[in-house]
């Protein structure tokens, strides 16, 4: 019996050991740890108040410098400093300046609640000017903004009694626009002593109260900002301001004793504005946290459970921030948006980007839908001659996706037989038919290498392109290609063709002219079944006619109010050649194509001015040549050189022009690139004209873009000002138009390779090598 009891408490004993272990030993962690907590809570403070301290430092410095270069371009402002001179403002053109002032002052409140608002003060004209108001003084002080305890002739006397620079004014209450506020006030003066004025910004003093509280100060604890000087600018939880004289004057981690306790001081001093951040708290009431370690065992459980939901929100918060990202750039199109999210999110996102690639599809084909239809008017204005350049051409073709490759090219006409005017509806759905079937054959057959096109009821456009060593080569295969088309065409039942053919071309520029020879070709051609297809080198010219085609006309025109003296020389060239080397034309043949090119050269005069006298040198050209007496040879070489004349005036017209624009960007730009704002909108609101042609002018002009070109200017200026001056970066950036220091950083290191401060560095040290 006594050895069965003996097992059982030596079991029991050898389970209890290891727990009364783990207890002891518990036991005396916690007494250790229990001494050594108040060593560490102290120091543990000391380093997170410093670091909050430092923290609201660098966050609190950036502020004010963005405050205060926000000022100082303000007062910078060509508006702004010339108001200043102004002693009658509601005289003359003096509301015209007002409102234009009050209209240029950019709202920063809207985007910054670190700033409650800020007004522009003149002594000259005693009125005040901010976004969105515009008072004198006097009504300023009484409707807008009103001081605590301060009257109108003290706060008159603070904002004019003296120059102020970057001057401080401690938190102080007040009332703006009926609410109240506590607010820093923030002055920086411009102009002269006699007529000055006042920037001033109202700094929202309860965010700078708020980023204190981040040091946590505890039961009768406090926390200051305090200037150089010692003024006290804000603070929290300071019932005596005279308590500022009894802190020790250096940075870093003290002990005093203030009414009656010790106190633990933590301090920073900004390299920026030489400030003093200070943070004081009652070391009793830091030292109750040791007493907390005696209760962690009974609360430990609770804390891990909190600690475990709050991890667990963390991390639901963080899971859910991409999802929520997404939602709101989604469109919010249906009425149960919301319930779809509650639902499922995923699906409902799912959902919404399958949408959007829908509509991406949807809006993709319509536009491919429209690409037949600009194809055709491209083609269309491609055979009239429409355009005067091959840079218009090529911009043209790749817009509609029109390709024509090779060298060669050459137009052939196909007219259905059979259809002759007045058209009827029954007729036209015919012809619809016969010319479906006609593009599906010739599909078929060419695929893309032929570009088809409907020219008018009865008749289809085929346009040839390849490469060839010269005309007659590519004439060679074009006719065994055209013979081709003809052939599989002709299977198709009950229909007829005729198809003309006009001179290859070696220029996608003269297809124009290989359409008119392939449609005088159809019209003054005698045609028989044997003969179904007529080439325009082939066929005979009818007697006592002269080439003159209305194309020819339209296209010759065109490029003289172009002022393409190049191609308008040439043209004129070809109309010479085809009529006296080609056609053996009679005296009076030749003066009739004398007076035509006479009605044309008086189409180009609409746009010229005359000598005073009533009528311009053209149109004594045209005088001259239809002068019965006048040979039909000196009446054309009259005409020739007033063409080339007037296509030359016109030129020089455009590129005076041009070079006039040209410099006027230039110059308006130079003037300018140091504003923030400075735009193609701007350039276009100065030149009016719309954004989209000065950017595609000044890029044609300057070979830059405009963006390219502001950037590299302000780049040189601001190397200028490195290499010669001690300023800021910051002020420097502000300077030439950057309104961020990281804009302007990032900027000056893509452009020139290396920041600015180190280019700074290079600069002064090759000055002294």
């Amino acid at each position: 019996m006594k050895s069965v009891s003996g097992e059982k408490a030596a079991l029991l004993v050898r389970f209890f050991i290891p727990y009364a272990v783990i207890l002891v030993g518990s036991l005396l962690v916690g007494w250790f740890a229990y001494g050594k907590t108040a060593e560490l809570i102290e120091s543990e403070t000391v380093r997170t108040t410093s670091a909050a301290l430092q923290q609201i430092q660098e966050a609190l410095d950036q502020r004010f410098a963005e405050i205060e270069n926000l000022a100082r371009q303000m007062s910078s402002e060509s508006k702004v400093l010339s108001f200043q001179f102004e002693k009658e403002p509601f005289a003359g053109t003096g509301p015209y300046r007002l409102w234009d002032l009050e209209k240029s002052l950019f709202n920063y409140k809207l985007f910054n609640h670190f700033i409650v608002d800020y007004y522009i003060a003149y002594r000259n004209s005693n009125m005040i000017v901010s976004p969105r108001k515009v008072y004198t003084v006097d009504q300023y002080y009484r409707m807008q903004l009103h001081y605590d305890d301060q009257p109108l002739s003290e706060w008159k006397q603070a904002l004019f009694g003296q120059y102020h620079y970057k001057t401080y004014a401690p938190g102080h209450s007040v009332v703006y626009e009926g609410k109240p506020y506590s607010v820093v006030s923030y002055m920086q003066s411009f102009g002269n002593k006699r007529s000055s004025g006042v920037v001033t910004v109202l700094i929202n003093n309860m965010q700078i109260q708020n980023m204190l509280r981040k040091v946590d100060p505890e039961q009768e604890g406090f926390a200051y900002i305090a200037d150089q000087n010692g003024n006290l600018i804000s603070s929290i939880g300071l019932k005596e301001p005279d308590v500022l004289k009894a802190l020790p004057k250096k940075g870093g981690y003290s002990h005093i004793r203030l009414g009656g306790q010790e106190m633990l001081v933590t301090q920073s001093t900004s390299q920026y504005n030489g400030w003093s951040y200070v943070s004081a708290q009652p070391k009793s009431v830091v030292l109750q946290k040791v007493n907390y370690i005696k209760q962690l065992t009974l609360v430990i459980f609770i804390t891990a459970l909190l600690l475990g939901l709050g991890i667990a929100g963390y991390f639901a918060y963080r899971s859910s921030r991409p999802f929520l990202k997404i939602l709101q750039l989604l469109p919010s199109s249906r009425r149960d948006v919301k319930h779809a999210i509650a639902r499922n999110a995923v699906d409902y996102i799912g959902h919404s980007v399958s949408e959007l690639i829908e509509s991406h599809h949807t809006l993709k084909e319509r536009l491919e839908e429209q690409i037949p239809m600009l194809r055709n008017v491209v083609v269309d204005r491609l055979l009239k001659g429409g355009f005067t350049s091959m840079q218009e051409i090529d911009a043209a073709m790749e817009h509609a996706q029109v390709q024509l490759r090779g060298s060669h090219h050459a137009v052939a006409l196909l007219h259905i037989r059979g259809y002759q005017e007045p058209f009827m509806e029954e007729m036209l759905m015919e012809l619809d038919i016969v010319k479906i079937n006609i593009r599906d054959r010739i599909q078929s057959l060419c695929g893309e290498e032929v570009l088809l096109h409907d020219f008018g009821e009865n008749q289809l456009v085929l346009i040839l392109s390849g490469t060839a060593a010269d005309n007659a080569d590519f004439t060679t295969r074009m006719r065994a290609y055209i013979q081709g088309i003809y052939e599989h065409l002709s299977a198709i039942p009950d229909t007829g063709l005729y198809i003309t053919v006009g001179e290859c071309q070696s220029s996608i520029a003269e297809l124009y002219r290989s359409y008119g020879e392939a449609r005088f070709v159809l019209h003054h051609a005698g045609w028989s079944e044997k003969t179904p297809i007529l080439f325009h080198a082939e066929m005979e010219t009818p007697p006592f006619t002269y080439y003159y085609p209305a194309d020819e006309e339209m296209r010759l025109i065109q490029l003289v109010k172009a002022g393409n003296l190049d191609e308008t020389k040439q043209l004129l060239l070809q109309i010479k050649e085809k009529n006296r080397s080609e056609r053996q034309l009679p005296m009076a043949v030749e003066k009739l194509l004398a007076q035509e090119l006479s009605g044309t050269l008086m189409k180009c005069c609409e746009q010229t001015e005359d000598d005073g006298s009533g009528r311009t040198e053209e149109m004594g050209a045209v005088i001259r040549a239809l002068n019965p007496v006048m040979s039909p040879a000196e009446a054309m070489n009259i005409l020739h050189t007033a063409f080339i004349r007037l296509c030359r005036k016109n030129e020089e017209r455009k590129k005076s022009h041009n070079d006039h624009l040209t410099n006027r960007l230039l110059a308006y730009i130079k003037g300018h690139f140091w504003e923030s704002d400075l735009s193609l909108t701007a350039l276009a609101r100065e030149t009016r004209t719309s954004e989209a042609y000065v950017s595609y002018f000044f890029k044609e002009q300057t070979g830059l873009n405009f963006s390219d070109y502001l950037e590299q200017l302000r780049m040189d200026e601001a190397k200028r000002e490195l290499s010669s001056g001690d300023r800021p970066v910051s002020d420097i950036a502000a300077s030439v138009g950057y309104l961020s220091l990281n804009t302007f950083s990032r900027a000056f290191k893509r452009v020139n390779g290396i920041s600015a401060t180190e280019y700074r560095r290079l600069q002064r040290e090759g000055e002294h090598a």
